[in-house]
Protein backbone atom coordinates (compact mmCIF):
# COMPACT_ATOMS: atom_id res chain seq x y z
CA UNK A 1 0.00 0.00 0.00
CA UNK A 2 1.30 3.30 -0.64
CA UNK A 3 0.70 6.89 0.88
CA UNK A 4 -2.35 7.67 -1.63
CA UNK A 5 -3.74 4.54 -0.83
CA UNK A 6 -5.63 4.86 2.62
CA UNK A 7 -7.39 8.51 1.33
CA UNK A 8 -9.13 6.35 -1.90
CA UNK A 9 -10.50 4.21 0.74
CA UNK A 10 -12.73 6.45 2.22
CA UNK A 11 -16.30 4.92 1.55
CA UNK A 12 -18.44 8.05 1.96
CA UNK A 13 -18.40 9.80 -1.43
CA UNK A 14 -19.26 6.14 -2.70
CA UNK A 15 -22.09 5.48 -0.01
CA UNK A 16 -23.93 9.18 -0.76
CA UNK A 17 -23.75 8.74 -4.81
CA UNK A 18 -25.34 5.13 -4.24
CA UNK A 19 -27.63 6.47 -2.15
CA UNK A 20 -28.61 9.49 -4.55
CA UNK A 21 -28.87 7.17 -7.72
CA UNK A 22 -31.05 3.99 -5.82
CA UNK A 23 -33.98 3.94 -7.61
CA UNK A 24 -35.63 2.86 -3.96
CA UNK A 25 -34.49 5.43 -2.15
CA UNK A 26 -34.93 7.84 -4.66
CA UNK A 27 -38.79 6.57 -4.98
CA UNK A 28 -39.06 7.01 -1.05
CA UNK A 29 -37.82 9.96 -0.53
CA UNK A 30 -39.03 11.94 -3.97
CA UNK A 31 -35.95 13.03 -5.95
CA UNK A 32 -32.35 12.27 -5.93
CA UNK A 33 -31.77 15.67 -4.77
CA UNK A 34 -33.09 14.25 -1.58
CA UNK A 35 -29.68 12.64 -0.29
CA UNK A 36 -26.73 14.89 1.02
CA UNK A 37 -24.79 16.10 3.95
CA UNK A 38 -26.81 18.60 5.57
CA UNK A 39 -30.39 19.04 6.65
CA UNK A 40 -32.02 21.07 4.21
CA UNK A 41 -34.96 21.18 1.85
CA UNK A 42 -36.58 19.78 0.15
CA UNK A 43 -38.48 17.30 2.41
CA UNK A 44 -38.04 14.42 3.00
CA UNK A 45 -34.53 14.24 3.06
CA UNK A 46 -31.27 11.90 3.73
CA UNK A 47 -28.69 13.48 5.52
CA UNK A 48 -25.18 11.20 5.76
CA UNK A 49 -22.32 12.19 7.58
CA UNK A 50 -19.77 9.66 8.63
CA UNK A 51 -19.15 10.04 12.64
CA UNK A 52 -15.00 8.30 12.99
CA UNK A 53 -14.51 4.55 12.59
CA UNK A 54 -11.39 2.34 12.87
CA UNK A 55 -8.34 3.02 10.51
CA UNK A 56 -7.04 -0.14 11.05
CA UNK A 57 -3.89 0.63 12.09
CA UNK A 58 -3.54 2.66 8.75
CA UNK A 59 -3.68 -0.39 6.48
CA UNK A 60 -5.63 -1.77 3.49
CA UNK A 61 -9.01 -2.20 5.02
CA UNK A 62 -10.74 0.64 6.79
CA UNK A 63 -14.41 0.61 8.75
CA UNK A 64 -15.65 3.91 8.74
CA UNK A 65 -19.07 4.78 11.16
CA UNK A 66 -22.05 6.35 8.68
CA UNK A 67 -24.98 7.95 10.66
CA UNK A 68 -27.85 7.89 8.53
CA UNK A 69 -30.43 10.39 9.34
CA UNK A 70 -34.39 10.85 7.78
CA UNK A 71 -35.51 14.21 7.74
CA UNK A 72 -39.33 15.35 8.13
CA UNK A 73 -40.58 18.96 7.53
CA UNK A 74 -41.10 21.12 10.42
CA UNK A 75 -45.30 20.58 9.75
CA UNK A 76 -44.45 17.11 10.74
CA UNK A 77 -44.73 15.38 7.06
CA UNK A 78 -44.20 12.56 6.53
CA UNK A 79 -45.66 11.15 9.60
CA UNK A 80 -43.22 9.12 11.81
CA UNK A 81 -44.33 5.81 10.31
CA UNK A 82 -43.37 6.70 7.15
CA UNK A 83 -40.20 8.71 8.30
CA UNK A 84 -38.67 5.03 9.97
CA UNK A 85 -40.22 3.20 7.08
CA UNK A 86 -37.91 5.79 4.15
CA UNK A 87 -35.13 5.18 6.56
CA UNK A 88 -35.43 1.92 6.50
CA UNK A 89 -35.21 1.54 2.70
CA UNK A 90 -32.23 3.18 2.89
CA UNK A 91 -30.83 1.23 5.10
CA UNK A 92 -31.50 -1.62 2.83
CA UNK A 93 -29.98 0.15 -0.14
CA UNK A 94 -26.34 0.11 1.83
CA UNK A 95 -27.26 -3.44 2.72
CA UNK A 96 -27.01 -3.94 -1.15
CA UNK A 97 -23.55 -2.07 -1.55
CA UNK A 98 -20.77 -4.89 -1.06
CA UNK A 99 -22.59 -6.91 -3.69
CA UNK A 100 -22.50 -4.07 -6.30
CA UNK A 101 -19.54 -4.16 -9.03
CA UNK A 102 -16.73 -2.25 -7.85
CA UNK A 103 -17.06 1.81 -9.44
CA UNK A 104 -14.07 3.84 -11.22
CA UNK A 105 -12.96 6.36 -8.76
CA UNK A 106 -14.62 4.74 -5.49
CA UNK A 107 -13.34 1.91 -2.97
CA UNK A 108 -14.61 -1.30 -2.79
CA UNK A 109 -17.22 -1.97 -0.31
CA UNK A 110 -16.79 -5.33 1.50
CA UNK A 111 -19.07 -5.07 4.11
CA UNK A 112 -22.25 -3.21 5.62
CA UNK A 113 -22.96 -3.37 9.36
CA UNK A 114 -25.74 -2.03 11.17
CA UNK A 115 -24.43 -0.32 14.32
CA UNK A 116 -27.13 1.15 15.78
CA UNK A 117 -31.10 0.88 14.56
CA UNK A 118 -33.68 3.79 13.58
CA UNK A 119 -34.60 5.44 16.66
CA UNK A 120 -36.64 8.48 16.72
CA UNK A 121 -34.52 11.67 17.91
CA UNK A 122 -36.38 14.42 16.18
CA UNK A 123 -34.40 18.13 16.30
CA UNK A 124 -34.11 20.73 19.33
CA UNK A 125 -36.10 22.54 16.70
CA UNK A 126 -39.16 19.64 16.90
CA UNK A 127 -38.26 18.54 13.16
CA UNK A 128 -38.98 15.20 13.01
CA UNK A 129 -36.10 12.59 12.55
CA UNK A 130 -35.13 9.12 12.14
CA UNK A 131 -31.21 8.22 12.76
CA UNK A 132 -29.50 4.73 12.35
CA UNK A 133 -25.94 4.11 12.02
CA UNK A 134 -24.06 1.73 10.03
CA UNK A 135 -20.23 0.67 9.79
CA UNK A 136 -18.62 0.53 5.85
CA UNK A 137 -15.87 -1.76 5.22
CA UNK A 138 -14.02 -0.60 2.63
CA UNK A 139 -10.23 -0.41 0.97
CA UNK A 140 -8.97 1.32 -2.09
Amino acid sequence: MTVEDLPRADPLPRVMAWLSGHAAVTAAFGGADRVGAVNEPPYPRLRVIDTGGDDRDLRWLIAQDIQVEAYGDLDGAPGKAELRRILYVALGALAELPDQPPAVDYPIITSVRSLRGGGWVPEPTGQPRYLAAVRVYAHP
